[in-house]
């Protein structure tokens, strides 16, 4: 009677252990991999990245300009920070142009400038070590069903998906029967749950008939492990141009999220739409930008738990948002991550209540996209080896279409683990700054009507 279970535990055990050695062994090759080829010295690049960044010199921001400073050197002040830490910091970026933009921040900063000898650490996206924690069986089996169970809801409303040529990981599910007298939605999802994000549950409903061409980018779902090699993970750059080749051109509207902004950015840069009037002929007719990463150019809040220990970036966070807040154990870190907490605080709770559902938020969110996402091999080789500002950081061409009010951005007012409750309005600030006459929607619930109705 017990042969059975026995056999079945013994099975789980062996690919439980041949699944470890596998992520152990696709890990330590992405550490030994060479460094990656820095793209040529863009002088158009360097131009935008220091002017979102605010520290062109003299009438620019030294506010902002400090706090782009600061969260690239995890919180330590200008003023503390060695100048050759920061000229290598600002090569790293920017290449050769370095010089002309340390000389550009100084200006900025003024006595805030960084006078100090030495070195130190700082982040840059695209440079650093793979750092990534294996993820069980059962977790991988979970995700890979919910692809499935995605994949099949999309056949059953009429997709149909195609593989592209130059990259075989990446699909398009296309409805090509819908009206015509409209251009399709391409979407561009971020990383994570894939096809199986609640984006698609809602939203396929809700567009009723209209033309949808899905960018299905498989190695963006949690868990998944290449065979052998992550170089072969795609770049921005690589799935921007093989997107461009698979449209040829035609009218579409673009919805992205997250990650799939920067490709959205780079896609829009290939497109070269600044060259195409807002017509009905247009390239790209119209855009919505959810959690956009290719306004910011240096690290954010949520970035850092690329390199911080989820409990350094707790007790800060707590800091900020919820005044008088005191240290946190590890029982209640397992209770706040098991019983998700309700990520709207009601304006009808006391200012302790609200701190108090704040804080099992902030201690949620850390802790859980810590595991699932930040320690998530992909996703670290991504952030930390193939991802670089010139290919996707906008320069110019959104704020473009912006001003042709074709662009709706997206922040999610909920994220805390994406910026603290202080650097949402900033972020909001800079946004608005930046992008003249943006338009920013608060999302404080999930509702896709609010936005929907631009393509609907």
């Amino acid at each position: 009677m017990n042969v059975l279970p026995r056999r079945v535990l013994g099975a789980y055990f062996v690919a439980e252990g041949t699944g470890f050695a596998h992520h152990w062994y696709v890990k330590r090759r992405a550490k030994k991999a060479p460094p990656p080829e820095l793209p040529p010295v863009d002088e158009e690049y360097g131009q935008n990245f220091m002017n979102l960044a605010r520290c062109q010199g003299q009438g620019s921001d030294p506010l902002a300009c400090a706090r782009f400073v600061r969260h690239a050197f995890f919180g330590a002040p200008p003023e503390a920070l060695p100048r050759e830490a920061v000229h290598t910091w600002l090569q790293s970026h920017l290449g050769a142009a370095s010089d002309d933009a340390l000389t550009a921040l100084e200006a900025t900063l003024g006595h805030f400038s960084p006078t100090r000898r030495g070195s130190t650490s700082f982040f840059v996206y695209g440079q650093g070590a793979v750092e990534a924690w294996y993820k069980p069986l059962l977790l991988r089996s979970f995700m890979e069903a919910q692809r499935f169970l995605a994949r099949r809801r999309l056949k059953q409303q009429g997709f149909r998906e195609t593989r592209d040529p130059t990259i075989p990981e990446l699909s398009y599910w296309e409805r090509c029967e819908g009206e015509t007298d409209e251009p399709p939605l391409l979407v561009l999802h971020g990383y994570g749950r894939g096809l199986a994000s609640p984006l698609f549950d809602g939203m396929l409903p809700a567009l009723g008939r209209r033309r949808v061409i899905i960018a299905d980018c498989g190695w963006l779902l949690v868990t998944r492990v290449p065979l052998r090699d992550l170089a072969t993970v795609p770049t921005v750059r690589q799935i921007a141009e093989a997107v461009a080749a698979r449209l040829e051109r035609q009218p579409v509207d673009i919805l992205a999220h997250s990650f799939g902004t920067a490709v959205a950015s780079a896609l829009i840069q290939k497109l070269e739409v600044h060259e195409v009037q807002p017509t009905k002929s247009a390239v790209v007719r119209r855009a919505v930008l959810m959690d956009p990463m290719c306004f910011v150019p240096g690290i954010s809040k949520q970035a850092q738990l690329l390199r911080r220990t989820p409990m350094d970036l707790t007790t800060e966070l707590l800091s900020e948002t919820v005044p008088g807040s005191s240290g946190f154990s590890m029982w209640e870190v397992l209770r706040n991550v098991v019983n998700r907490p309700d990520p709207c605080v009601s304006a009808s709770l006391d200012e302790e209540t609200a701190a108090a559902e704040r804080r099992k938020w902030i201690i949620h969110q850390t802790y859980f996209f810590n595991y699932f996402i930040f320690r998530d091999l992909v996703y670290s080789w991504v952030n930390n080896r193939a991802l670089f500002g010139p290919d996707y950081l906008d320069r110019g061409l959104l704020r473009e279409l912006n001003r042709q009010r074709r662009l709706l951005t997206i922040v999610a007012w909920n994220s805390v683990c994406h910026t603290s409750w202080a650097r949402r309005a900033r972020l909001t600030c800079v946004l608005l700054r930046f992008a003249s006459e943006l338009f920013v929607l608060k999302v404080t619930s999930f509702s896709l009507p609010q936005f929907l109705n631009m393509f609907c």
